[in-house]
């Protein structure tokens, strides 16, 4: 079955499994207020990890379950918003898809609500998935000849939520110069595309 929401393609599996495990056996007040904090985050405050253990009545270190539901709804919301799906659609295909009606009743109104400040957010944050903050390096512990480079990403998707990270990686010293040319290199030809000019047509 394809969905509007979904750009008339097919809903993810993993959605689907995480609606029918978990969205649907949310009380009305519980569905509601994590609506409202994916809806905040989504616009760019901090995920409230304690508020979310708090809701679904967990203690801290076992967050896998909120996690999942917290994703579904943050691609629910976005991928409707993304696709100018009607909030009466919207409320249809949940349902089509196994979420009870009251439930719909909840993310469509939510969607009403937060649809322009959500595409909003989406145009402006539409080329800063994955943005690179800063790199720092260090001599690592045990190695010989290297460099440990660390690379602190902001906003990479983990199970469908934007998060701060943190990647790190050893490199051999006489390799830093190698990279550093390749880095010019590709740097030079983004720097000499003229986007506008070879996608006019397209104005």
């Amino acid at each position: 079955m394809k969905f509007r929401f979904c750009g008339e393609g097919d809903c993810p599996d993993w959605v689907l499994a995480e609606i029918h495990a978990n969205l649907a056996l949310l009380t009305i007040e519980q569905l509601s207020q994590v609506v409202h904090h994916v809806t905040m985050c989504i616009l760019g405050e901090e995920i409230p990890e304690d508020n979310i253990r708090t809701i679904f009545g967990i203690s801290k270190g076992t967050m896998d379950t909120p996690k999942a539901a917290f994703a579904c709804i943050r691609f629910l919301l976005v991928s409707a918003a993304r696709f100018n799906t009607e909030s009466s659609v919207f409320a249809t295909e949940l349902q089509q898809l196994g979420l009870p009606k009251d439930h719909t009743t909840v993310m469509s109104r939510v969607l009403d609500e937060y649809v322009g400040k959500i595409r909003a957010k989406l145009g402006q944050s539409s080329l800063t998935i994955n943005e690179l903050q800063d790199v720092t390096s260090s001599v690592p512990e045990n190695t010989v000849n290297c460099i440990q480079l660390q690379f602190d990403i902001k906003n990479e998707i983990v199970n469908g939520v934007p998060q701060q990270t943190t990647h790190r990686i050893n490199i051999n010293r006489s390799d830093i110069p190698v990279l550093l040319k390749e880095l010019k290199t590709a740097k030079g030809f983004m720097d000499d595309y003229d986007y506008e000019s070879k996608h006019s047509e397209f104005k």
